[in-house]
């Protein structure tokens, strides 16, 4: 009888072994290790600072009622739409729209530090939203997935390790590094739907036949590099790249949900998709969109390459650098000792409890995190869970509260269904279309999709002074009011004639005549008061014109056309 039971026993642990295995495996693959997800912070809130910085080079236009859209515009033309919203629109007085991007600043940098993470999460993904939606005309893909990383960060412990959160802790929890939630499968799968939706929606012949879409893209000269524009000598290398990006998008995404060999086969695909967007950046002038592109892949680090990681630099760095490891160090004792001298967590901390989070990178994937000796002591006393209730002794595993992943859950739905709206005749309900406006997950990934465009276009804007003088007023944009001549040939360097890609992103904009002609007239009036401001009697400016460009790509080997003028729009400055 005993014998019948045990032969049970050992049939019911071995029919559970295949159960726990896969269970262990989707954590493994839809989880992300903390201090992954505390690398995403660091760079979402560096990532938000630069965009900042950027951003207020060109503030007073693009942001005030002074500038090319006022408030009212943007709400009489429905541009910002009824379900959107932005604290921006509460005014558009210079000083208190700096005062939001210095509160954007603050939380960004706080949220780099790791000081009261999911706060300044929310309130900078709040900011960005606001500041995004405050002028839509300056959008790129970039923008969406940066509101998007950061939505989806808000359900997400990123404070856990390396923070001044984790810090601040009365008595510093062993944590395991390994932490699975919807979050972490909703975070994962929305930068994946970026990478498979470009994919599916790139159907022209220049991607899927021809292999020419690299070299159309590259001919496109108000996007492109000088580097760029000198590998359009090479076609057949350009062919080469135009099938490996596409093979990398379609099949990339899947590899980095690979259940076998997980971490090698991650890294290895996370950075070659660093190296697409690194080779994107060196071609191409789209603003900060490989940046953000690039460096969210972070969040897919397996625990296997910080383990890795975390070997080699304390088996190489005491032999290379003994004197900065043992500097770090002794710092790291210092600022111990230092906030043990501190009312809150003081105790705890001179009773030997030492923070791990700053102790090396490799920080025990199984949650094995390096400790002094005299905490060791303290470690094995029995532990508390987050609830209170005493447990066995090991590391922590953080585990989401059952409204977020229920929250998480429903939004993970809701991009799965905007994403297949995309790419099939499905649609979703003008309430639900609603929603995602108002918290920012619209999303289209068609970048250079179905193909890239075949001709190179930029603008010509000739203005007339009062004196009958023409003058290029494109310089505007710059802040350059010089009374330089009209030029009707295309410059030698056409991606930088825009200070930001903001300002190249708005003209594209501003001169397509799908939106309303009173954009086009604030425009003008900007520009006619900021020439005018610097400018006296004959020099004012009278009028304006704004003229397309456009010159057609031939195909490799060919030879270009003139290009065409076409004429856009005229405003008076009377």
């Amino acid at each position: 009888m005993a014998t019948d039971q045990g032969s049970q026993h050992v049939s019911s642990a071995r029919k559970g072994s295949p159960l726990r295995w896969a269970g262990r495996k989707f954590a493994e693959v839809f989880g992300a290790d903390l201090r992954s997800l505390a690398a995403l912070r660091i760079m979402l809130g560096l990532l938000v600072v630069a965009d900042l910085i950027l951003r207020a080079t060109d503030f007073r236009a693009h942001y005030t009622d002074a500038g090319i859209l006022p408030r009212s515009q943007l709400i009489e033309e429905g541009l910002i739409g009824d379900t959107k919203f932005s604290l921006l629109l509460a005014n558009g007085d210079l000083v208190i729209l700096a005062l939001f991007f210095c509160v954007t600043a603050i939380a960004a940098i706080c949220m780099i530090l790791g000081y009261r993470t999911r706060l300044m999460t929310i309130i900078v993904w709040v900011m960005v939203i606001s500041i995004q939606f405050r002028n839509p005309m300056l959008l790129n893909a970039g923008d969406t997935l940066l509101r998007l990383l950061l939505f989806w960060s808000m359900f997400l412990p990123l404070g856990a390790y390396w923070s001044v959160d984790r810090w601040r802790e009365a008595a510093p929890r062993r944590l395991s590094m390994q932490f699975l939630s919807i979050g972490t499968i909703g975070l994962l799968l929305q930068i994946a739907f970026v990478y498979v939706f470009t994919a599916l929606l790139k159907t022209g012949d220049a991607w899927r036949v021809d292999g020419t879409a690299l070299y159309y893209a590259l001919n496109m000269d108000q996007l492109v590099t000088p580097f760029g524009a000198w590998m359009t000598q090479f076609p057949d290398l350009l062919r080469l790249l135009t099938f490996a990006t596409l093979g990398l998008e379609a099949i990339g995404p899947f590899l980095l949900f690979f259940p076998f060999f997980t971490g090698p086969v991650r890294t290895a695909m996370l950075f070659a998709f660093m190296s697409l967007h690194f080779g994107i950046w060196t071609m191409m002038e789209i603003g900060f969109f490989p940046w953000i592109s690039a460096l969210c892949m972070v969040c897919f680090l397996p625990a296997w390459f910080w383990n890795t990681a975390g070997r080699w630099t304390d088996a190489a760095f005491p032999r290379l650098l003994p004197g900065i490891t043992s500097g770090f160090r002794r710092a790291a004792t210092g600022l111990e000792g230092l906030y043990a001298a501190l009312p809150r967590g003081g105790p705890s901390r001179a009773h030997g409890i030492v923070d791990p989070s700053i102790t090396g990178l490799s920080g025990g994937g199984d949650g094995s995190e390096v400790r002094s000796s005299s905490a060791a002591s303290t470690a094995e006393a029995p532990r508390r869970d987050e609830a209170g209730r005493q447990g066995p002794q090991g590391p922590v595993k953080l585990r989401p509260a059952l409204l977020t992943n229920l929250l998480a859950a429903c939004f993970l739905a809701y991009i799965s269904c905007w994403n297949l709206t995309t790419v099939t005749s499905f649609e979703l309900p003008e309430r639900l279309e609603d929603t995602g406006d108002f918290f920012g997950l619209g999303q289209t990934w068609s970048m250079f999709a179905p193909e890239p465009s075949d001709e190179a276009s930029w603008y010509v804007m000739p203005g007339t002074l009062r004196g009958g003088h023409k003058v290029d007023l494109m310089n505007v944009t710059r802040d350059d009011f010089h009374m330089h001549p009209v030029s009707w040939d295309e410059p030698e360097y056409l991606a930088g004639i825009y200070e930001t890609n903001h300002w190249r992103k708005y003209m594209t904009s501003a001169n397509n005549l799908a939106y309303p002609d009173d954009v086009r007239r604030y425009f003008a009036d900007y520009v006619c008061d900021e020439w005018n401001a610097s400018h006296k009697g004959p020099k004012k400016l009278k009028s304006l014109k704004s003229f397309s460009m456009e010159q057609q790509t031939p195909p490799p080997g060919g030879k270009p056309d003139a290009p065409t003028r076409d004429f856009v729009w005229k405003y008076s400055c009377s």
